[in-house]
C-alpha cells in the first residue's frame, strides 16, 4: 500500500471514528420522552415455551416467578393464582428490561422504580406508557404466547 493510499483510509476511519463519537455524545439518555420505547410490532410475537423444561425453572421458583422470551422481548410471568401472563420486556421510560415482582404480583423497572400491573399499566413512574400485553394459551405444558 502507498503512503497516499494509507493516509487517505487513515483519515476517513478517523472522521468515522469522530462521527460516531459526537453523535453519541450530543445524544440525551438521562431524561427521554416518557413513553417512546417502541416494544415488538403488532404480529411480530408468536413463540413458545415450555414450562417444564429445565431451561425455563425460575418460572416456576415462586420467589423468581419470570423468564424472556422472543431474544428478551417478552416476559413471562406466573402470577401467584398460577396463571401466565406475557407482557413487552422493555422499559417505556428508557427501554430497560422490567423484572416481575411475584410478592407484589407487578413489574418493576431497576433503573428508576418505574411500576407496571399485570395487565401491563404503568401504576409508578416515572414510565408514563403501559407495557404490551400479549396472549397466552397453555396446552399441557406448553405456553404459545402471540400478539
Amino acid at each position: 500500500m502507498k503512503r497516499d493510499e494509507f493516509l487517505h483510509l487513515f483519515g476517513f476511519g478517523a472522521a468515522l471514528l469522530l462521527t460516531g463519537c459526537l453523535g453519541s455524545c450530543s445524544s440525551n439518555t438521562d431524561d427521554p420522552q416518557p413513553g417512546t420505547t417502541p416494544g415488538p410490532g403488532a404480529g411480530a410475537i408468536d413463540f413458545t415455551l415450555d414450562v417444564a423444561d429445565p431451561a425455563n425453572a425460575r418460572l416456576n421458583d415462586p420467589v423468581f416467578g419470570y423468564v424472556y422470551g422472543a431474544n428478551d422481548q417478552v416476559i413471562v410471568a406466573k402470577t401467584t393464582a398460577g396463571s401466565y401472563v406475557a407482557l413487552s420486556a422493555a422499559c417505556t421510560h428508557q427501554g430497560t428490561s422490567v423484572q416481575f415482582q411475584p410478592g407484589s404480583s407487578n413489574f418493576r423497572c431497576p433503573n428508576h422504580g418505574s411500576l407496571f400491573s399485570l395487565g401491563g399499566a404503568a401504576t409508578q413512574g416515572p414510565a408514563v406508557g403501559a407495557l404490551r400485553s400479549y396472549t397466552v394459551a397453555q396446552t399441557g405444558s406448553v405456553l404459545r404466547i402471540t400478539g
